[in-house]
């Protein structure tokens, strides 16, 4: 072998070298790269936004709800109550936050009492012409909850299982957000309730609801430009600070929903 062909096997035995033992020293193996899939455990917030998108548990309104209100008026507090309810409504148990529902009312069915007297015709016919009724149709009044605040608590435990047979009751609180439409204006309400759900033993999903108000939601009858019969605009305007009378009605709602299956 000649002088230029043994230094250029000297050169490659000390570079074959140099790599062989560069890799013996690592200790550690090089990280491999990320392949499909990329992530065998997705983090917390995939897994909040996969539950997210499961569907809502729907209720339906049963004929035993009811809306009942006060107007102060100058001939005394008129008592009324609607009857004809429809629509439903649907929440998710792990997060009631999650809530959602369209709720119609028939102004059809309001009856009128002057401080618990007998229903009075002629007041009853006056208030209907002052919502609005036709000669051959009835209005209504809706209501769609957009968002539930201030809830406790934030979920429901399934009922355990028993051999009783008696339902199991959870109860919750908050405070319902949505849009009233009445007398053809729509305004944003803000209504504290509270929910009792009732579950058949070893069930994970209540089976009925009851809502009811925890204090009256308070509706100012100008901003839908209802005015009651009694409320004469004549009338003295009361004292700085005190309520008007025949200018608020104070509603109160018992609803009754039955799960959807």
């Amino acid at each position: 072998m000649n002088k230029h062909g043994s230094s250029a096997l000297s050169l490659g035995v000390f570079i074959l070298v140099g790599l062989f033992g560069t890799a013996c020293a690592k200790k550690d193996p090089p990280k491999p790269l990320h392949t499909e899939p990329w992530l065998a455990h997705p983090p917390a917030s995939a897994a909040t936004n996969a539950d997210a998108a499961l569907p809502l548990t729907r209720y339906t309104l049963s004929p035993q709800s009811q809306i009942k209100f006060e107007v102060p008026s100058k001939h005394g507090t008129l008592h009324g109550s609607l009857s004809h309810i429809t629509g439903e409504f649907s929440f998710d148990p792990r997060d009631l936050s999650r809530a959602h529902a369209q709720i119609q009312v028939d102004l059809g069915s309001l009856t009128l009492s002057v401080d618990g007297n007998a229903d009075d015709r002629t007041l009853l016919t006056r208030a209907k012409s002052a919502l609005g009724f036709g000669s051959d149709s009835a209005p209504s009044a809706s209501f769609e909850l957009s968002s539930l605040e201030d809830v406790s608590p934030a979920q429901l435990d399934p009922a355990p299982d028993s051999d009783a047979g008696a339902p199991v009751l959870r109860r919750a609180r908050g405070t319902a957000v949505g849009k009233l439409l009445l007398h053809g204006f729509r305004v944003l309400r803000r209504a504290p309730l509270t929910a009792e759900f009732s579950f058949a033993a070893g069930n994970q999903l209540p089976s009925s609801v009851v809502i009811r108000s925890r204090v009256p939601l308070v509706i100012s009858l100008e901003t839908h430009e209802i005015r009651v019969p009694e409320a004469d605009s004549g009338t003295k305007r009361t004292a700085k600070g005190s309520t008007p009378h025949g200018r608020e009605a104070r509603v109160s709602v018992e609803l009754y929903g039955t799960k959807i299956d």
